[in-house]
């Protein structure tokens, strides 16, 4: 019986060495986008914003390139409200493949572009924005990663909860002393 405790400790001890909450790294590596806010985290999400003010006419191409360390459900959007913008091609390429961003909205003043929810590898990533510029044009948008799939630790402390659950019942049921009666019959 003891050495059963010592073995529910030392699982249980184990469990929580590795339990702990991992948290995605997220640098910048580059970016031709002058203004690049972030990466910043809240709740488990990375969000990494930009805007661009001064494009190149007549075309444009730009990129911002970063790194992730655990795999992740990304997000991205890229926005315009400048008349004279007009987006060609805007993709994301990385460790995990070439995701295109769809066009999702576009009045001939506003047009938004967006990619939502898919799970990516950890991995270096480059965000490229193409298109024309007839004026004086700018740009803006959003990188959102948030956790894919629950770390090691989380599912390590799963699979010891329902393991104690079940010693639990199991032990309850074997000390409730259930009386039995045997009846004969002559």
């Amino acid at each position: 019986m003891k050495t059963k405790h010592i073995l529910l400790t030392l699982g249980a001890a184990s469990a929580l060495a590795i339990g702990g909450s991992a948290s995605a790294a997220v640098t910048i590596d580059s970016s031709t986008i002058t203004s690049v806010d972030g990466p910043s985290e809240a709740d488990g999400t990375t969000t990494i914003s930009f805007d661009e003010a001064g494009l190149a006419r007549p075309t444009f191409m730009e990129s911002l390139t970063f790194t992730n360390t655990l795999a992740g459900l990304y997000a991205l959007t890229v926005d315009t409200s400048s008349s004279g913008v007009d987006f060609t091609s805007i993709f994301l390429s990385g460790s995990s493949g070439t995701f295109d961003l769809t066009e999702a909205f576009d009045n001939g003043t506003v047009e938004f572009w967006q990619m939502s929810n898919v799970a990516l590898d950890a991995g270096q990533y480059t965000l490229n924005i193409m298109g024309d510029n007839r004026g004086t044009g700018s740009l803006a948008g959003t990188i959102t990663i948030g956790q894919a799939v629950p770390e090691p630790g989380t599912w390590a402390m799963m699979l010891l909860g329902f393991g104690a659950i079940g010693f639990a019942m199991r032990r309850r049921r074997d000390t409730q002393g259930t009386k039995r009666i045997r009846l004969a019959y002559s």
